[in-house]
């Protein structure tokens, strides 16, 4: 009984991890393209030809969020995730240096 009982909660743990990585891709993919997109807070912080290329990704990637990524694995939602973050999080690192740098000097 405690084999059976520790592979159903091996099974939730996975569940809940797919799920926790579906929403972070989600999540990250919105905000990043909210605050891209003209008018948003981080685009002055991106080139213009690497800001419409990434958005042109996370569009793909929302698309594919609910078509063939209702049954895509961990792995591949991490991988987009890692790659997301790879180009966004140095946006938002400059975003926040540059909003916090008159702070500091005033």
């Amino acid at each position: 009984m405690l084999e059976a009982e520790n592979a159903l909660k091996s099974g939730d743990v996975d569940i809940l991890e797919w799920k926790e990585l579906r929403n972070n891709l989600e999540a990250y993919s919105y905000e990043m393209r909210s605050n891209l997109d003209s008018y948003g807070s981080f685009e002055k912080y991106l080139a213009e030809a690497e800001r419409t290329a990434f958005i042109g990704q996370i569009n793909v990637v929302v698309e594919w969020l609910y078509e063939a990524g209702e049954t895509a694995s961990k792995e591949e939602y991490a991988a987009k995730l890692k790659e997301f973050r790879a180009i966004g999080d140095p946006v938002k690192q400059r975003h926040f240096y540059y909003s916090e740098l008159d702070v500091y000097f005033t």
